[in-house]
């Protein structure tokens, strides 16, 4: 699993200029989740958003952190179940 020293590789995918997508290899750490892909969501402020899924019923699964060079995001299931991610993306100047 990365840590704040030595964070996991991170592959982007763009398409022209515009991150489009990116890839991770799951680290042993992470337990028994299958591999996957995972929905972003674009927001402006990814900590208020995680607070306001938490008190609309949906559960944090990874608390607001920062990528280095990508931006800071979070994990997050809806109330039924639905796991997807937000993410505020570092967009370069």
């Amino acid at each position: 699993m990365g840590s704040p020293d030595k964070p996991l590789p991170y592959t982007m995918m763009m398409q022209d200029e515009t991150p489009a997508a990116g890839m991770l290899q799951m680290a042993e750490g992470w337990g028994n989740i299958p591999p996957h892909w995972m929905v972003y969501v674009e927001v402006e402020d990814c900590d208020a958003v995680a607070k306001r899924a938490e008190s609309l019923g949906g559960q944090v699964q990874v608390p607001p952190t920062d990528i280095p060079s990508v931006g800071r995001f979070s994990i997050i299931s809806d109330p039924s179940g639905a796991t997807f991610s937000v993410i505020r993306p570092i967009h370069p100047s």
